[in-house]
């Protein structure tokens, strides 16, 4: 019989800004060392500091995980943006998706030029009419004024090693994941409003043109203003089959459940299809929390007044 999932709660955030962070979840195939520990630590307080900035001054919730968001794109600690994870054709493929708790929404999947793919899934919330591109087109980004880079910025030779090892299996590798992960942020600005926010590379060795849960609104991402806002992370396939995201918001809007409970059913869904993983979730009202299986390492951290915790 599985373990129970493991939940963590923000103490002392019940009211507030709140934002709460992740930077990966699931099994490792090799242990991360101590360098990379320490470094994937710095990250995530980095972030928090750049979301809490925000939130701090006033700032809404969707500046306040875009910030998060960035800082973490931008570290190649984790699977998102620079440093992400390679396809089976050596090439970085990657999924965002922002959604506020008002409904508005938007998301990219298969971009492969575009530095901060959080800045393109803003970009189709605020300046299409449209929820999803899959991938949107240069003409559409330099339309947008979204900041684009060569195809290598991307890959490293961290990531470069991990495709080879993989692809050195039986099995391509499938499931097996090295190093960090998916990261993601969701947040609670001072006049109540939520947000969520999500980005991936994907994972290593995986087919060209595969998207995951990462884009795709109530299984990797979701917010309503009504419950919560939720970003998910680790077996994307999994998380779309249970709509992880918008599986939350329900039990905790019609089934009664608390946030907590809610997560730590839908990790056991996701655990009994064979997936693990972890989720965080800030609450229109109430305290963050941040589920895993238990099978599951996380990354994750969270930030309130002057309060920043973060755990690799």
């Amino acid at each position: 019989m599985a373990e129970k999932p493991v939940i963590y709660s923000t103490q002392g955030a019940a009211e507030g800004p709140l934002l709460v962070i992740h930077g990966g979840a699931g099994k490792r195939r090799h242990p991360s060392t101590p360098e990379h520990q320490e470094k994937a630590t710095a990250a995530l307080y980095r972030a928090l500091d750049a979301g809490m900035a925000v939130l701090s001054s006033g700032g809404e919730a969707i500046d306040a995980v875009v910030a998060a968001v960035h800082v973490l794109e931008d570290d190649p600690e984790f699977n998102a943006g620079y440093g992400a994870t390679l396809t089976a054709s050596a090439k970085a493929e990657l999924d965002s998706c922002l959604m506020m708790g008002n409904g508005e929404a938007g998301a990219v999947a298969g971009v492969t030029t575009v530095r901060n793919p959080i800045d393109a899934a803003r970009a189709v919330l605020e300046q299409t009419k449209h929820v999803l591109f899959a991938p949107p087109s240069i003409d559409e980004l330099n339309l947008w004024e979204i900041t684009q880079v060569p195809e290598d910025y991307f890959v490293t030779p961290l990531r470069l090693e991990q495709l080879r090892e993989l692809q050195e299996l039986p099995d391509g590798g499938w499931g097996h994941a090295k190093g960090h992960g998916t990261i993601g942020a969701v947040a609670r600005d001072m006049k109540g409003n939520i947000c969520a926010g999500t980005s991936t590379g994907g994972m290593c060795n995986q087919m060209p043109g595969r998207v995951g849960d990462t884009p795709i609104i109530g299984a990797g991402t979701y917010a309503n203003q009504e419950t919560v806002a939720i970003s998910c992370t680790r077996t994307g396939e999994k998380f779309v089959q249970e709509v992880a995201g918008y599986q939350v918001h329900a039990r905790v809007l019609w089934a009664g459940q608390t946030p907590a409970e809610a997560i730590s059913d839908v990790l056991d869904a996701i655990e009994a299809r064979d997936g693990n993983g972890g989720i965080i979730c800030v609450p229109a009202q109430g305290e963050g929390i941040v589920g895993r299986n238990a099978c599951a390492q996380m990354n994750w951290g969270y930030a309130f007044g002057d309060t920043r915790y973060a755990e690799v």
